[in-house]
């Protein structure tokens, strides 16, 4: 499905002019009316049918600031569509709070030409979601039906208190044909058989318990697991599209929220309907017509169920949303907490807190305020039918077509007749607030990696090295390429330097080579073989990347380097560690190799961290090493140092070397100038200096900057 965002109207020529034809059908986002009728009008539609169109284009409106609309329209509601008319829509749509600068959050980027959204789930996709969801229950099927069963048993054995009340009533107290010693044995075994009852009871509870418990826990366990597998094998497009925080959110709070099915949901609707067709069938063998009085109201429950838990179920989704944009957010600022210290900037981020946690506390109470009407509904019928069926039976009894004890019993029943009521109002918030997760977890299981391994990949044991650019063109969004017609041979064991204003696609160009991205057009080949035909694994095996930004994880030095070896050995890592000049600053630290650097490593200096994320690279060992920024966090000793190991490491291998500092890459092989995503020159040093072009302005800026820079410590 193609998605096109069009948020004004003068974008809808540009739009027209990529060759939109009535029956190619695609998915629009048109941001207002005016959008609507250049559409129409371009396509030559009539304003009251969408018969031109096929079954699967739909058209998107945003109707006010706060809510938006996403479903297939049918023909005869597109006046309500022109009209922006949402609450006409309201049978056939689905809403979800947004604002502009948070599409992305909902699927739908900010800028138009997306193509990575898909529809908003409606009814038939929450089903399919659930569905899914239920296979992830099925192993632990066995567990679901023992809580079940045990909930049958916590439920129906105090039901013995209600003929123990009867029997107490009629056939103790208010017998005369029976002795006092009769009607106390009597009284006797009673007692002890709802002794006997309670005991049972109290296992049945125990065991409901812990069966839910095995049963949600370990599903949840299996779909969490499942869902972190996925999204590790999303492609890197996908991270840059989403915030952390919000991934995070889907991964712990959408499924910890998903938990409640199972816990409360699965087992209870099974139990609670077992129960009240138990109850129904006793209350009818008893009476029919106080049965009748009874279950009178109990429509009234099932219409506020159906009117209002469809809301809960959509104010859920938006709460959701909400948690979602508050995490990301949340992260974003910790992360980066030292920038808005060091610019004072730490009211000004209060306020923008406050401001989202304000708006999530208004949709949180929107949905507290919808399930207490639904309860309130439920506690008006709970209480009014026992009224009801006192006054009734009261009159039964006055013209002795019911007996007191009966009346009794019925008085006893009734809450567990209603009980079930209340537990299956309170379920369906419950239910709401689940799918709404359930739906947004199958979101990210529906997001597949635009960087696909083939079934058939290729596996290479070994590798030259040879590296071929075949007129490549690259663009992370369409109509905007970031590279364009590189064709580019880096032989086996040579060393190329990318270089290049900022911007200009030496980091993008080196990202295709481990396909975290592929390119948009062309072909990529290694010793001949075209890169998507080969298996992810097997190609990153033979790369080694030492990044621009250092990314370690919160554990020991010892730990982040066998990252790169698990099984590495001590004088291997030794080794590593020495050729990236890192040995004498780690022999140094607390516990050496098994010193805790903190999350991001952030107990060591920029300068600790470049040389750590070096030495993982050398410990690698790989046949191909990308180099970006590579010495950028270095003091000039600590580079003299690594420059060093680099060249006794890039001897015999294929190296691809990204720099700003270009007196890290005078003895390269070659050197590939880039600028606005072209290769514009390449050549020796020596050669491309002596051409005068763009490579020999940035080396006199540079190195006039340089003369003029004050020196660096670490």
């Amino acid at each position: 499905m193609i998605v096109y965002h069009l948020s004004t109207a003068d974008r809808v020529p540009a739009f027209l002019a990529k060759g939109l034809t009535r029956s190619q059908g695609r998915f629009y986002v048109l941001s207002d009316w005016e959008c609507v009728q250049k559409i129409l009008s371009a396509l030559s539609l009539e304003t009251t049918s969408l018969s031109d169109f096929e079954r699967h284009v739909v058209l998107v409106l945003r109707v006010d600031p706060e809510m938006l609309v996403a479903d297939p329209m049918p023909d005869a509601h597109l006046p309500a569509l022109l009209r922006g008319d949402g609450r006409a829509l309201a049978r056939y749509s689905y809403y979800l709070e947004t604002d502009l600068d948070r599409l992305r959050i909902l699927g739908v980027k900010d800028a138009w030409g997306n193509l990575i959204t898909r529809r908003f789930a409606p009814e038939g996709r929450r089903r399919e979601a659930l569905w899914r969801f239920l296979s992830y229950v099925k192993p632990y099927r066995h567990f679901v039906a023992l809580a079940t069963l045990a909930g049958l048993g916590k439920f129906l054995l105090p039901l013995s208190f209600a003929w123990m009340s009867r029997v107490v009533l009629d056939d103790v107290l208010l017998n005369q044909n029976a002795s006092a010693a009769a009607r106390a044995a009597h009284l006797r075994r009673v007692a002890l058989t709802v002794l006997a009852a309670y005991v049972l009871w109290m296992l049945c509870c125990y065991a409901r318990s812990l069966f839910t418990a095995l049963a949600g826990h370990r599903m949840i366990r299996d779909l969490r697991v499942a869902l972190f597998n996925h999204v590790q094998r999303l492609s890197h497009q996908f991270f840059s599209e989403h915030q952390t925080g919000s991934i995070v959110s889907r991964v712990v709070n959408d499924i910890a929220q998903a938990q409640n099915f199972v816990g409360s949901a699965l087992t209870n609707v099974w139990m609670d309907g077992s129960l009240l067709v138990v109850l129904l069938v006793i209350l009818f063998s008893k009476h029919v017509t106080l049965t009748l009085v009874a279950v009178a109201l109990i429509p009234v429950y099932l219409l506020s169920i159906r009117m209002v838990g469809r809301r809960i179920r959509l104010s859920s989704r938006e709460v959701q949303a909400r948690v979602e944009i508050l995490s990301g957010g949340l992260q974003e600022k910790v992360a980066g907490v030292g920038i808005v210290k060091g610019f004072t900037r730490e009211s000004d981020e209060l306020d923008a807190f406050r401001t989202q946690s304000n708006k999530l506390y208004s949709k949180v109470l929107h949905t507290v305020r919808l399930a207490a009407t639904n309860e309130m509904v439920v506690g008006a019928v709970v209480l009014s039918s026992p009224v009801l069926v006192l006054w009734y039976g009261a009159h039964l009894v006055m013209a002795g077509q019911l007996s007191p004890g009966q009346l009794m019993q019925f008085a006893f029943l009734l809450p567990f007749l209603y009980s079930p009521l209340q537990r299956l109002s309170d379920l369906s918030a419950v239910l709401s607030t689940s799918l709404a997760s359930i739906d947004r977890i199958f979101e990210y299981f529906d997001t597949q990696p635009q960087v696909a391994e083939k079934p058939d990949a290729i596996t290479l044991e070994k590798v030259e090295g040879r590296i071929e650019f075949d007129a490549v063109h690259f663009a992370y969004e369409p109509g905007v390429e970031v590279l364009s017609d590189i064709s580019l041979v880096v032989e086996p064991g040579e060393t190329v330097a990318f270089v290049g204003p900022s911007g200009s696609g030496k980091s993008t160009l080196s990202n295709l080579i481990p396909r975290f991205y592929d390119p948009s057009s062309g072909v990529i080949r290694l010793d001949g073989h075209d890169l998507r035909d080969l298996s992810l694994s097997g190609l990153r095996r033979h790369i080694g990347i030492v990044n621009q930004e250092t990314i370690l994880f919160s554990g020991t030095v010892r730990e982040n380097l066998l990252l790169a070896k698990p099984n590495a050995g001590p004088e291997e890592i030794m080794e590593a560690l020495a050729a990236a000049n890192a040995l004498d600053f780690v022999s140094e630290l607390p516990e050496g190799l098994w010193t805790e650097i903190g999350e991001r490593g952030v107990k060591l200096s920029g300068g600790q961290r470049q040389r750590l994320a070096i030495a993982r690279a050398f410990l690698k060992n790989p046949r191909i090493l990308i180099l970006d920024e590579a010495t950028s966090a270095l003091d000039s000793k600590s580079e003299h140092h690594i420059q060093e190991a680099l060249a006794r490491l890039l001897v015999g291998r294929t190296s691809i070397v990204i720099a700003h500092r270009l007196s890290t890459i005078l003895g390269a092989d070659k050197i590939v100038v880039l600028d606005r995503g072209r290769i514009v020159e390449s050549g020796g040093h020596a050669q491309l200096l002596g051409r005068r072009g763009l490579y020999a302005q940035l080396y006199e800026e540079q190195f006039h900057r340089v003369a003029h820079a004050p020196a660096t410590a670490d």
